[in-house]
């Protein structure tokens, strides 16, 4: 089966009719940063494939789907139940397309699933508590529908269920749930599906089926015998008995490997959940650095507004455009001094002109007095002549007398403010260039502030994209408290000690008594000498015989078996770690003795298993085995019939080996849809948005090329100034990414 395309409509957060995806063999890319529709777009083909989205609630290593009947209207878009009138209709809608060969002819398929719900006031819908399914069969020129009675039929035939899990996964817990290492029961069921080995249970079921036919007949004709009746009766009570307490025994053995894997995974789930605590403190101080640096942002932008009303005093910005006020009080300056000189030069004059007239009338000379009458008679006493008003001897009479002095109040004293208006100019003058600078220092200070905003902005989308981190992990994992996960781990180790102390001792117990059941069938034998036919001593020997070649025969076809996956495996997993540089080691399936069971674990060059393995190596190693699991079974041939579909495949995984991976899984897969997000890049030009890392994607392309393999990228993205946050205006967009 290939997957032709999707159609995505008013699912979840695909909002609108205009959501398709065209898929082509080989590697089809779909990048998306976290929260932006990627475990959604996985999500529409569980919904039309299995009627159910991914259960975020459950545990770090238990996934289930929810089904339609308990999700109801969630499937449905919050935009288009947001823009839905009371009384109408939205429907959620996805229809795949696909093309499988049937009888040796290609046919084309497509499966639609929808849901309906009817608003019926403002908070109240009308929710059904099923989808609608069709299933169509493209004929000669158009798709026709097919009878209900054949969806079943025609579903397994696309892609059967148990093989579903092994090419669509999801993530960390997908991964865990196919290959868990500390299951043995995970591998055995792994090989079931590679093979037919459940056959040889058959087998075995009818050799020891005629060989207790025969052995029942050879003690039935043994207790006739004449000679050591006693004996004979004593060691077949004894025998009957041991094998009821060897049953008894294997009861006890599967209950206590029953428990102690039951201890094993709960110790491995907790192992999961402390790694998803340990990530979640991880994303919690990531998330506590982005608010710490968003408050930081908007208290330095307060505190910046708050200085800026102060600026106008205390970087002199209320003096902008001032110079010319420093031009004219230095002009006044002048004018100051000059007068101040004027008037001393002025006093200095007065003072000597004082002094010269006060001496110029000699000792002989009339007093004042005398010369005054002289002028107002109009005649010189001293000359005794006539002397007129306006005539040159009555100037030269009147210049005889001082000017008599004004009669005012006295003149206060001055304060001399020269010195203070000398300091006022020198500031002026040494203000003069900040003043003609205040024009740029507001300008740059108004950027200071744009630029402390935008800061705001970018660490609040930061903030708010670690949130949103920190909120899918806790949902992934489904961890409440730290210290119930301690205990139940401390629980977990002293239950798997117990079981297996047990398991040790009712094992010993059974090899004594069936080395114990061994010496009496071997002494019975001797005692049937010459007692019992020939014919049924040998026919119980070759069946016993028989029973056992076939436990060996199946024994040695499961390891054939284990040996078959582990080789690819391996293989697998050197293509994807080999050309990192890094530790990798080699796979290798280690018996655990229990009923089949193995276990996968990494050596290192001299042999010996190497303990605490990084994430990585761990999840290289499960993708591995997954890979194997279609890749190895080359009667099936799983990887050319089915498509892989994987949700965030290499989230633990760095660039380098995540090039790997995809590489090694376009070479293993006819068809490969993975859904990541490691091939994104911050967009400079769009705040909190991405683009893809053209670079690596065409050295990827060119990779691919060289081994025939076409690669097919496509991104989610949403529009700018809509955040993921505001469920009411989730849109994801679809963009087809040239290469």
């Amino acid at each position: 089966m290939l997957i032709k395309k999707i159609t995505i409509q008013n699912f979840l957060c695909y909002y609108g009719t205009d959501n398709e995806f065209l898929f082509t063999e080989g590697l089809n890319m779909v990048l998306g940063a976290n929260g932006y529709g990627k475990s959604k777009l996985y999500d529409a083909f569980q919904w039309v494939f299995g009627d159910g989205i991914t259960d975020n609630a459950t545990t770090a290593t238990l996934s289930k789907l929810r089904p339609t009947s308990v999700v109801k209207g969630e499937l449905v878009s919050e935009k288009a139940k947001e823009q839905c009138a009371v009384g109408e209709s939205v429907e959620a809608k996805v229809c795949i397309e696909v093309e499988a060969v049937r009888n040796n002819a290609p046919k084309a398929y497509q499966l639609i699933r929808t849901y309906t719900i009817r608003r019926t006031s403002t908070k109240q819908w009308v929710e059904p508590a099923k989808s609608e399914f069709q299933l169509f069969e493209y004929d000669i020129i158009s798709f026709k529908p097919i009878p209900p009675s054949r969806y079943e039929e025609v579903l397994e035939w696309l892609i059967p269920v148990d093989v579903r899990p092994y090419v669509w996964f999801q993530g960390e817990r997908g991964i865990n749930n196919l290959i868990d290492t500390s299951n043995t029961t995970s591998l055995r069921n792994v090989i079931k599906k590679l093979s037919d080995i459940d056959r040889w249970d058959r087998y075995i079921q009818a050799t020891q089926k005629a060989y207790e036919t025969a052995k029942n007949a050879f003690d039935l004709e043994l207790k006739k015998s004449q000679k050591g009746q006693e004996e004979i009766e004593k060691l077949q009570t004894e025998y009957r008995l041991l094998e009821r307490e060897i049953a008894q025994l294997e009861g006890q053995i599967t209950s206590a490997l029953q428990n102690e894997q039951f201890a094993k995974e709960k110790k491995d789930g907790l192992l999961a959940s402390i790694e998803f605590a340990q990530k979640i403190n991880e994303y919690t101080q990531t998330r506590d650095q982005a608010r710490r640096a968003y408050e930081n942002a908007v208290k330095e932008a307060d505190t910046f507004n708050e200085t800026l009303g102060r600026k106008l005093f205390t970087d002199n910005w209320v003096l902008l455009d001032t110079t010319f006020l420093l031009r004219k009080f230095e002009e006044k300056h002048e004018a100051y001094d000059v007068a101040v000189a004027t008037r001393k030069a002025i006093a200095n004059l007065d003072k000597k002109l004082g002094e010269k007239l006060q001496i110029r009338l000699p000792d002989n000379v009339p007093e004042p007095m005398y010369v005054r009458q002289m002028l107002a008679d109009e005649h010189c006493k001293v000359c005794d002549r006539p002397a007129p008003e306006g005539s040159d001897a009555y100037e030269a009479i009147r210049s005889l007398l001082l000017p008599e002095p004004e009669i005012s109040q006295p003149e206060l004293p001055r304060t001399n403010l020269k010195s203070f208006f000398k300091q006022l100019m020198q500031n002026g003058l040494g203000m003069a260039s900040s003043i003609e600078s205040i024009n740029y220092r507001v300008q740059q200070s108004m950027h200071d502030g744009q630029m402390k905003q935008e800061q705001v902005g970018a660490t609040k989308l930061e903030l708010e994209a670690r949130m949103r981190e920190l909120q899918e992990q806790e949902q992934t994992s489904g961890i409440t408290n730290a210290r119930d996960i301690m205990n139940s781990m401390d629980g977990a180790i002293a239950d798997i000690t117990k079981f297996g102390r047990d398991l040790d001792k009712y094992r010993t117990q059974k090899e004594q008594k069936e080395n114990r059941q061994k010496q009496i069938n071997d002494r019975l034998n001797v005692l049937s000498q010459g007692q019992v036919p020939p014919y049924l001593i040998q026919k119980k020997e070759m069946l016993f015989d028989m029973a056992e070649l076939a436990k060996r025969v199946k024994d040695t076809k499961y390891r054939e078996l284990v040996r078959q996956l582990e080789d690819a495996a391996n293989e697998h997993y050197r293509n994807i770690n080999a050309p990192t540089g890094a530790f990798y080691g080699t796979i290798r399936f280690v018996e655990t003795g229990t009923d089949g069971g193995y276990r996968p674990a990494i050596l290192n060059a001299d042999g010996r298993e190497v303990s605490n393995l990084n994430t990585s190596l761990v999840s290289s190693l499960k993708l591995s085995i997954i890979m194997a699991i279609v890749s190895a079974n080359k009667t099936r041939n799983y990887a050319s019939f089915y498509p892989l579909i994987s949700d965030a495949p290499v989230s633990d995984f760095d660039v380098v080996k995540a090039m790997t991976f995809f590489n090694e899984t376009a070479n293993t897969f006819t068809q490969s849809i993975v859904i990541v997000k490691e091939l994104l890049l911050e967009d400079p030009d769009r705040v909190g948005r991405y683009k893809p890392d053209y670079e690596r994607l065409r050295e990827l392309k060119e990779s691919m090329q060289r081994t025939g393999k076409a690669l097919n990228v496509y991104q989610l993205d949403m529009p700018d100034g809509v955040s993921n946050t505001h469920r009411s205006e989730l849109e994801v967009t679809i963009q087809k990414i040239a290469l």
